[in-house]
Formats: C-alpha cells, structure tokens, sequence
C-alpha cells in the first residue's frame, strides 16, 4: 500500500519522534527497528522506504536535537538584543542547557552520538554533520558576539558549559545556580 506524500511526511517524522524517545530511554542500541515500526504502526519491511538504515535515522534524531537547541540559543539571543554582550551569551547558552535538560536529549547525545558517528558512512558525515563548535561559533557570529581570547575558547568553553547537563546528578540540588554562576561568569571573561 503506497503512502500519500502527507502520510510519508507524517510517518517519517513519527519514526524520528519514536526513535528520539528511544534513544533517551533506552538508547540507541538496544532500540530495534521493529520497536520502531510498531510505536509507528508501519511494518519492517516500509521502514526502509523513509531510511536506509537504523543509524540513519539516529543520525536525524542527532540533527534535529542540534537544529532545536541551536534555534532556542538564537531565538534568546534575538530577545534580548539590548542586553550587553555577555548578558545575551549566557542567557543563550543558559536557554540552551535547559532546553537540553527538559529535554533530556543530553542522554542520547553523551550515550550515543559517538557511537552513531563512527557507524555512518563517511560521505554522509561529510555532507551533512555540523559538529558542537561549528554550531557555536555559528550561533556567535549571528549574535554578533566577538569573544576576547579568540572563537575557538569561546566554542571551547560553552562546551564544557553544555555538558555539565549531563552532570546534573553528580552537582546536585544546586545545578541550577551552579550552572548560572558558571555561565555567567565565564560570559563575563569571554564577552566584557
């Protein structure tokens, strides 16, 4: 049974919700493409009509978690453009951690992406991965942030910021104004 182009468009993104959710409950590896059928009601065999392989369509989930945290840093940037340059950095980079965490995407991405990165095709990666600091310096540049000390410790250093999310545990009751401190305070060194 052939699918209208609306069916093959809501089916698609079913498969990278289900597999998003797949991959922060139970990862990547242990989630099958038959699990992913049938939280979709397709069969196997249509699996492969929306993707090549199960990596595949990780790898979408792994684009679209960058795309949705990369537009909520830059929708804060773009909110609070009166700000000076190192309140805009952390309220983006703070916009963006949460995100993450509320999300819990941080699971799948220190979990998984690695792993899925090293299992896709050479030429895919190269067409389509964008990694964390292209990411940032991007988001930077756009919001006009010119970093003292250069865009590499800049990029480096909301890195390290990022992933104290999937630390949260470890840090604590008090992750949420440690996270602050941290980015506020690096934002000041980097963007005064």
């Amino acid at each position: 049974m052939a699918f209208t182009d609306e069916q093959n468009e809501q089916i698609r993104n079913d498969l990278i919700r289900a597999a998003r959710r797949c991959g922060i409950t139970i990862g990547m590896r242990k989630t099958s493409v038959e699990q992913l059928t049938e939280a979709v009601g397709i069969s196997k065999g249509s699996f492969y009509k929306f993707f090549e392989s199960k990596e595949l369509l990780f790898f979408a989930v792994l684009e679209d978690i960058h795309t949705e945290c990369f537009a909520v840093a830059q929708k804060s940037l773009q909110e609070n453009a009166t700000l000076l340059p190192a309140d805009r950095a952390a309220a983006a980079i703070l916009a963006a951690c949460r995100w993450l965490s509320k999300t819990k995407a941080f699971v799948f991405i220190e979990n998984d992406a690695d792993f899925l990165l090293h299992r896709l095709p050479e030429e895919v990666k190269t067409a389509h991965y964008h990694d964390d600091e292209t990411h940032i310096r991007t988001l930077l540049e756009m919001g006009g942030l010119q970093p003292k000390g250069g865009m590499a410790l800049a990029a480096a250093t909301v890195r390290g910021l990022i992933l104290t999310v999937s630390h949260q545990e470890q840090i604590g009751a008090l992750y949420p104004q440690v996270l602050e401190t941290l980015v506020r305070g690096a934002c000041r060194e980097l963007f005064a």
